[in-house]
């Protein structure tokens, strides 16, 4: 019987341990998505590539911190001051974003 305990303990210990070490990595991975948020959020003034004049543009950031919890994000605009006009554009002017976020 005392065994059984003992197994019984040690199982209890281990599943513990092991849902901490869930806690920790979702944690880390909200700590992430938050922080990608912040640093993608707000307006940025960039360069058009069809039209060569500037444009302000809003990154759907919400959205790119709740895909940073479970994923890698991917880069999106949710508004552009050039839009409604040319909404349907291949929103390449991510690239420039891309190229600042790499140095």
């Amino acid at each position: 019987m005392e065994v059984m305990i003992a197994m019984f303990d040690l199982g209890v210990a281990f599943a513990v341990v092991v849902l901490a070490a869930l806690v920790a990595y979702l944690g880390y991975r909200v700590i992430h998505g938050i922080g990608v948020y912040f640093r993608f959020r707000g307006t940025r003034l960039l360069t058009c590539p069809e039209t060569h004049e500037d444009a302000v543009v809003e990154l759907a950031a919400r959205s790119m911190g709740m895909q940073a919890i479970l994923d890698e994000p991917f880069l999106r605009i949710s508004e552009c001051s050039r839009w409604p006009m040319r909404e349907g554009c291949g929103q390449d002017c991510l690239r420039q974003i891309e190229a600042a976020r790499r140095n």
